[in-house]
């Protein structure tokens, strides 16, 4: 029974990535929100869960996780919202991505790897067929992804002139796939000598760069940059081979997204500075500011999910912070950063390993990324970053011989 046990718990891990690389969204009538895959799979995983849970209640990342959801009601209560429904879907969607970090937690993290290795080639293809639009794929992945703005604008600026193509893939989002593409880069990053894995890691950060994202841009420097120091000992000569790598893959990705430079990239608006007088920017200069203001006058508890607020006004808060901070006030913030300090300082001050560096590094990939974007509220991004945290996370000896035996 035990080995059922451990296929259905691999299955299942199986699924929920493959859900949050290709699956889309799965809308079963106008008036109920949109499901995915992972959902139906929930009440299954809870069943393979329950024989374990002496040892979920040892999981205090799981425990962190269930105190926030269960804080949520507090800012819901005393915004009079108790009977808005749509605002327990983000209580759910917190204590969903406890379960899966649960899931992840109790199966060995290498079985997984040839599904890893195999999706990332699947996704460097449609990539690729998506930037030149090879088969007309285009209509294929706005009717699949959604008919967002990104797509209708790919290659194109507002007055739908010739621009700079920044790739969206199955993300349908530029920003968002270059944090796809990042996971890839720090799962694959070679910390432990394995030729191929030089391959597979500067693959994926050329598509990073192809995605044309100036925070991810950032970000990437951060990854660069860890990965320079985990591998000191190569010697000098090897940091400069690397840096000097990682520059020519920024360099050619930027000459084919801008056509041979012949229109202006988003990343290089980053390294001359006019980025910050950018309509992108302003428009969330703007943003912010609302939302600051209001967060003044409720900074303690907030104002709870109130989702619909944000479609009313088609606003749109580009920083995770501001948005907890908004819904759930101060003490949501911080049940927030805990999420990502609280296992970086775990790791830290624990004995370091090749699954918590990637860990680590992928905290900082995130806190980043949450400065202009919702990383955590992407349902793809937490799902590939909480299947890194808890490969990364110490495991006691007991939970060791558990998964064992599962």
């Amino acid at each position: 029974m035990s080995g059922q046990t451990n296929w259905l718990a691999f299955g299942c891990a199986a699924l929920v990535l493959l859900d949050a690389l290709f699956i889309p969204d799965i809308r079963i009538s106008s008036q109920l929100p949109a499901f995915q895959l992972t959902d139906f799979l929930l009440p299954i995983i809870g069943l393979l869960l329950y024989p374990k849970l002496p040892l979920v209640r040892k999981e205090w990342w799981f425990l962190w996780i269930a105190l926030f959801a269960g804080y949520m009601l507090l800012p819901i209560l005393i915004n009079g919202r108790i009977k808005q429904w749509n605002d327990y879907l983000e209580l759910y969607r917190v204590l969903k991505l406890g379960v899966i970090f649960l899931l992840f937690r109790f199966i060995q993290p290498k079985q997984l790897h040839p599904l890893i290795v195999g999706s990332f080639m699947v996704l460097i293809l449609i990539n690729v067929l998506h930037l030149y639009n090879v088969f007309n794929i285009n209509e294929l992945l706005t009717y699949t992804y959604g008919d967002s703005i990104h797509f209708k604008l790919f290659g194109r600026d507002s007055l739908g002139n010739p621009a700079v193509k920044r790739m969206l893939g199955t993300m349908g989002n530029p920003n968002t796939n270059a944090l796809l593409f990042l996971f890839f880069t720090v799962y694959f990053l070679p910390i432990e000598k394995k030729r191929e894995h030089w391959t597979l890691c500067y693959t994926a950060l050329f598509m990073v760069f192809l995605c044309q994202s100036r925070t991810s841009l950032i970000a990437a420097g951060l990854v660069v940059g860890a990965m320079l120091f985990l591998t000191k000992k190569d010697g000098l000569k090897g940091a400069v081979w690397k840096v000097v790598s990682s520059i020519g893959l920024y360099v050619l990705a930027t000459m084919i997204a801008t056509s041979f430079f012949k229109y202006s990239s988003y990343s290089n608006s980053l390294m001359d500075g006019s980025a910050l007088y950018s309509t992108s920017l302003r428009s969330r200069w703007e943003s912010w500011s609302i939302l600051w203001d209001m967060i003044k006058t409720k900074p303690i508890f907030g104002f709870g999910p109130y989702k619909a607020y944000f479609t009313a006004h088609q606003l749109y808060s580009e920083n995770e912070y501001l948005l907890i901070w908004w819904r759930y006030g101060i003490f949501g913030l911080l049940f927030y950063l805990g999420i990502f300090l609280l296992p970086f300082w775990e790791m830290f001050r624990r004995k370091f390993d090749a699954h918590a560096g990637k860990a680590m590094i992928m905290i900082g990939v995130m806190l980043i990324a949450a400065l202009t974007n919702n990383p955590l509220t992407e349902r793809s991004i937490s799902v590939l970053f909480i299947f890194l945290l808890a490969s990364g996370l110490p495991k006691s000896k007991e939970h060791e011989k558990t998964l064992a035996h599962w």
